[in-house]
């Protein structure tokens, strides 16, 4: 057989062994044993159920049970025999991917019916997970001050959120993340920002699975960690919840606008949930809906104050020219504007607002015990504004966005036997996205808008009329996935999983940008300023005479394909990758002793072509096909181990090590492809993608240990490291003619290692309930970014047209974090109050430090990330009551998050380290402000802060909850 074919051959093999589905974390299990109370030795042929469900099991010779396919949350296990008292077992915990262990006793029985009702205890040393994983129930995120998936998300320990919000686990990039729901990826593999395809609401969450640590072989395309979400179910009785939020943004802090006044309208939504059974014969079997809503109308708290109109740049351009023909300021950067050029009407404009309409639904059909097949529908429209703070007194300048995103799930699981059941699933998923200044680009305003007026000196940074962008984007990114999985649990030992996955890609992306008319592109005027001068033209005439003028306006278009000198701008696509995988895992449960091994295949075919060479391309054909190959098909074999055993009564250690691959984000494949009608201009000095790029690997090494301290509060340590190769970085190519362009490839490295140390409390009747972890890590790498090029381009002669890339230095990544603790504490008593806290701390996170002493040199590379940013710490509270009403029940509550609006430093000035005031030399310093006070259009305090620099001030929020 070819070295070519045997990855197939092997993926053929695993897809035969796993050809089912949906085990692939979405259900737990219960095991355990029955004994006889009065002997303590094992009782065969126990019946044991799960009470509300179809699923059980019977006890074999020895009193061992096991039971599958349950759904986490907490259920009640009925045990019964004949000749013995019947015990229920209430409160019994199931997580995602879980063994929860249970020991019965029965005893004989003395009253006929008689029935014991127990309640289980919850485990606090999980003796069966071999790696590094948290659980969220939906109770949890009920009653906790969070708003997304993400605020749950940023709690769990090893995780740490960066400047710009973006999650990273253990060191890794934000991409690094998979995202399951029901079994089913829904990853942005496009974007190389990562994400989710499908936007969650906490409402529908049954059970937030969070893994940070090494992962077993069912996961893939994911090298830090994994977000698994189980959604809720219809329930079997019809219930319905309405939750209405409103609020505002509240700070009295410099750098924000309008939000030193509270405005109670400024956030508000409203979340809805119906569930049920649906009308249906019994006979067929049972059939239930879950759906839920979230409409949200949000402000934001980034703000503008309209000074001026976007039509204003064009007069106050004209107005510059006359004004310094005429006066011949000594200053030319200071030229105050005349109060009849601000058309805008001084109001206060949301200028990062967004507005959102969500819904999630589920549709489950169970016509027999074994059978169940669901459908879920996940539709999301997103549409809101982007801010720029050097638009901040010309808000309406910068350009909408609109996203719509559409998921179908359907998923069959079937149980043919008590040990054995299957999944089969299919998802597509559309996300479509688009933005631009006016919608039509035949509006009238973008030639109204074509001259943008600025701060000639920036000495504030602001511009005072036009448009913030041209551009004009649209990507449709629709996905295809089949998957399955099996689960054997061949005895009470051995289990067996196998699987597969396939997805087909479908993605389009255009880019059809506004440009200046061939002539019109710059603005020309009908006098010189000798002319201005010698005539003393008055203003009034000579912008009669500039708009009269044929050039005295810029005239552009839309881009379009069919321009030859469009090429550079213009770029549309569609390419259509496919994914394939498959894997084989066992799970050996030896007594207190489990140990988990798999192996996972993954293989990618990129369905494009590259260039092995661009030094012998002519410039003039740089898309010509002869110059171009396929790119190749991409395989990945990932060996998973993990092992736990006990070392007490009460705790267990735990060891773990695999090889986890992903491929770099499409974006980063197919980024301005070189298309068959480019030449040299079309490329030159831009970023082109690579479809030949390899997979990135992360190799992940773990030992853990999990002890119970006391009743009710348990302890768990984990040590990691991580060795990460063949990141995403830059090389430098040239053409044949010494045209100079950039091509992603695999080049940059990193590493990450740390200990993570957890407690969490709870007490034994749940209304007190806390967790505290702290994470201690360094992150360092060769580059945090593919783009961040901060290698030394060397020519290799004057005339050569040659570069190499000088050796990086390993410095900390963006978003080392080195210290890390989050704490969280709920307390619900009986008498209906709820009171929860969540604070966060972090030590700073890195920046590059700069110098005003232009004596001193700070060579490239090596002051990189060497310095620290301020501290990063929050408060956010939840205080609510609940009340019974007419067979219903009602909450009221109040949200506060950021309670003490501190504002962390996000980015900050390489000179100061700080986000507020830059430094500048004294006498640069004294004309920055003098012009500032003679041009008379801002206060020092509105150019000196930019409220993009620091995290989310303080937000207040009113709510009232009404279920029945």
């Amino acid at each position: 057989m070819g070295k070519t074919r045997w990855p197939i051959f092997i993926l053929v093999f695993l897809m035969i062994l796993g050809s089912s589905i949906m085990y692939a974390g979405s259900t737990g299990k219960i095991a355990g044993v029955v004994r006889d109370k009065s002997t303590g030795e094992g009782l065969p042929g126990p019946n044991i159920e799960v009470v509300g469900t179809s699923l059980g099991a019977a006890a074999d010779v020895n009193g061992m049970f096991v039971i599958l396919m349950l759904p986490p949350g907490k259920h009640t296990v009925r045990v019964s025999m004949l000749g013995y008292s019947t015990v229920e077992i209430t409160d019994v915990l199931v997580n995602i991917d879980r063994v929860t262990q249970i020991e019965v006793e029965l005893q004989e029985e003395i009253l006929e019916g008689e029935v014991i009702t127990v309640e289980a205890t919850r485990e606090a040393v999980e003796f069966d997970r071999t790696n590094s994983a948290s659980y969220v129930s939906k109770e949890q995120i009920e009653v906790m001050p969070v708003k997304n998936v993400s605020d749950v998300i940023q709690l769990q320990a090893g995780v740490v959120k960066d400047a710009g919000g973006g999650i990273h686990i253990r060191g890794g990039r934000s991409r690094e993340v998979a995202y399951l729901i029901d079994g089913i990826s829904v990853t942005n593999n496009f974007s190389q920002s990562g994400g989710s395809n499908v936007r969650m609401e906490n409402n529908f969450i049954q059970e937030l699975q969070v893994i940070t640590g090494t992962f077993n072989a069912e996961y893939g395309q994911a090298q830090s960690g994994i977000i698994n979400i189980v959604t809720k179910v219809p329930e079997d009785k019809f219930e319905f919840m309405a939750d209405l939020m409103t609020g505002g943004y509240y700070s009295k802090q410099p750098q924000y606008i309008n939000l030193d006044q509270f405005d109670p309208l400024g956030e508000s939504e409203l979340n809805v949930s119906v569930s049920g059974p649906l009308p249906f014969p019994k006979s067929l079997g049972k059939l239930g809906f879950y759906v839920n809503g979230r409409f949200l109308n949000s402000n934001g708290y980034l703000h503008g104050e309209r000074r001026y109109d976007i039509t204003d740049g064009w007069e106050i351009a004209v107005y510059r020219e006359w004004y310094n023909a005429t006066f011949d300021p000594k200053d030319p950067l200071v030229i105050p504007i005349p109060d009849s050029l601000h058309t805008g009407d001084g109001e206060y404009v949301p200028m990062n607002w967004v507005k959102l309409y969500n819904i999630n639904t589920k549709l489950v059909y169970q016509p027999t015990s074994s059978i169940t097949a669901a459908y879920n529908m996940f539709y999301s429209k997103t549409d809101g504004k982007y801010y720029s703070n050097s638009w901040r007194f010309a808000p309406d300048a910068t350009s909408e966005h609109h996203n719509l995103r559409l998921t179908h799930m359907l998923t069959f699981t079937h149980a043919p036997w008590n040990n054995f059941f299957y999944n089969l699933r299919y998802s597509f998923q559309q996300n479509q996205f688009e933005s631009y200044a006016f919608e039509d680009a035949n509006d009238p305003m973008y030639q109204k808008t074509a001259v943008n007026a600025w701060d000639p000196g920036r000495n504030t940074g602001f511009d005072y009329g036009g448009l913030h962008s041209w551009s004009r984007n649209y990507y449709d990114q629709n996905t295809h996935l089949v998957n399955g999985d099996a689960i054997w649990q061949i005895n009470n030992i051995v289990e067996v999983k196998g699987g597969f996955e396939v997805k087909k890609y479908d993605l389009e992306y255009k880019q059809s940008p506004m440009r200046e008319v061939l002539g019109y592109e710059t603005l020309q005027f009908p006098y010189t300023r000798n002319e201005i001068r010698g005539l003393e033209i008055p203003y009034l005439i000579f912008r009669e005479a500039t708009r009269n003028s044929q050039y005295g306006n810029i005239r552009i278009r839309e881009t379009h394909a069919d321009s030859l000198e469009d090429a550079q701008f213009y770029v549309d696509y569609d390419r259509f990758p496919i994914e394939g995988s498959g894997f084989l895992q066992t799970t050996l449960s030896m007594g207190d002793i489990i140990l988990n091994a798999g192996l996972r295949l993954d293989v990618f075919m990129p369905q494009d072509r590259f260039a092995p060479d661009y030094s012998n391309v002519y410039p003039e054909f740089v898309g010509n096909d002869a110059y171009y190959e396929k790119a190749k098909t991409k395989y990945q074999l990932s060996p998973r181990f993990g092992l736990s055993f006990p070392v007490s009564t009460k705790g267990a250690i735990r060891l773990s090590y695999g090889h986890f691959f992903q491929m770099p984000s499409l974006e980063k494949l197919y980024q301005n492809p070189v298309l068959e009608h480019y030449n040299q201009f079309s490329i030159m000095g831009s970023n082109i993608g690579n479809p030949n790029l390899d997979a990135e690997k992360t190799v992940q090494y773990e030992v853990g240990l999990q002890q119970e301290l006391v009743p009710g509060l348990a302890l768990e340590i984990s040590v990691f490291y991580k060795d990460i190769r063949d990141l995403l970085g830059i090389e430098i190519l040239t053409l044949s003619n010494g045209t100079t362009f950039y091509r992603y490839i695999n080049k940059e490295y990193g590493s990450a290692n740390g200990v993570t140390l957890a407690f969490n409390q709870a007490t034994r009747d749940g209304t007190l309930t806390s967790s505290l972890d702290y994470t201690y890590m360094t992150a360092k790498g060769t580059s945090s970014s593919a783009e961040a090029i901060r290698e030394v381009a060397i020519t290799s002669g004057p005339s050569a047209g040659a570069y190499t890339m000088a050796s990086r230095k390993v410095n900390f990544l963006d978003w080392d974090q080195t210290h890390s603790l989050n704490a969280v504490v709920n307390y619900i008593p009986a008498s209906g109050w709820i009171v929860s806290a969540i604070g966060q701390w972090g030590s700073g996170l890195p920046y590059s430090p700069a110098t005003l002493d232009p004596s001193v040199e700070i060579p490239g590379g090596w002051w990189d990330n060497a310095d620290r940013k301020p501290t990063r710490w929050s408060v956010d509270l939840k205080f609510g009551k609940r009340f019974n009403v007419w067979d219903s029940n009602l909450l009221l509550y109040l949200d506060i998050y950021n309670v003490f609006d501190h504002a962390d430093e996000n980015s900050v000035h390489a000179i100061t380290g700080r986000a507020g005031p830059n430094a500048y030399l004294p006498e640069l310093g004294r004309a920055r402000y003098r012009r500032i006070d003679q041009i008379g259009e801002f206060s020092h305090e509105e150019a000196d802060y930019n409220p993009t620099h620091y995290s989310r001030p303080r937000l207040i929020q009113f709510g009232v909850n009404w279920s029945f």
